[in-house]
């Protein structure tokens, strides 16, 4: 799936990783900028502090070789060369296997008062990004397609039905987009075909 990517979206890069955890952090607020969506194996610091960064944890216990894709703002765009919105990143099993699982992520580093204003901007990002990757076959239909959205400094307590809705609206965001959307900021690999929230 990799090779595939980067022809597509000739400025990516593929890192591959067989950490036991993964940190997606969104620096984008705290430096102005400076920095943007970054993967750790290791909890980085806020800048210019010893305080842990709030972000996405994804743990992976079995050691499961992953892929991951960080987009830049230039990579998708319609077919009249318009930008179009996305999210921040992908995570795939490296061997790609058929029925495996890719998980889209978008991080919004906010105040929890404000998570109400990005909720359905978080979602078109997902779809959006989504749709690009199915218009150019990245995604075949055996794939289990996972949009997470994450808002890290609301870590103390679960927003996905805040965020997703209850179990009926998650079954039409599923039978709309043929996507499971999930709110949180835990995240566990089971294996290559199984992801799962850590609600």
């Amino acid at each position: 799936m990799k090779n595939r990517i980067c022809e597509v979206y000739s400025l990516c890069e593929v890192a591959t990783t067989e950490a036991e955890k993964l940190y997606i952090i969104d620096f984008t607020e705290r430096t102005m900028s400076a920095r943007k969506v970054e993967i750790h194996t290791k909890i980085p610091f806020i800048p210019e502090t010893t305080t842990e960064m709030d972000g996405l944890t994804l743990n992976n216990a079995t050691s499961l070789s992953v892929d991951h894709v960080i987009f830049d703002d230039c990579q998708f765009k319609d077919d009249k060369g318009l930008q179009i919105e996305h999210c921040e990143c992908c995570l795939f099993p490296s061997s790609g296997n058929e029925g495996c699982w890719i998980m889209f992520v978008e991080i919004k580093d906010c105040k929890p008062k404000n998570i109400a204003v990005y909720k359905e901007k978080c979602k078109s990002q997902l779809v959006s990004t989504i749709q690009d990757f199915r218009k150019h076959n990245l995604i075949s239909d055996t794939n289990k397609v996972h949009a997470v959205i994450s808002f890290p400094r609301r870590n103390k307590t679960a927003f996905n039905e805040m965020i997703v809705g209850d179990l009926i609206e998650q079954t039409r965001l599923f039978k709309e987009h043929k996507i499971y959307f999930v709110a949180t900021n835990k995240m566990a690999i089971r294996d290559y075909q199984i992801l799962e929230p850590v609600l």
